[in-house]
């Protein structure tokens, strides 16, 4: 149970992660 909830985290933390760097370039290339 433990892992799942690390796990779900860990997932949802790289999803906010990709879509802010994701941002950051589409940012970049608008500039």
């Amino acid at each position: 149970m433990l892992t799942l909830i690390s796990y779900i985290g860990l997932l949802i933390g790289g999803l906010i992660m990709a879509s802010v760097f994701y941002l950051a370039v589409v940012k970049i290339q608008l500039i």
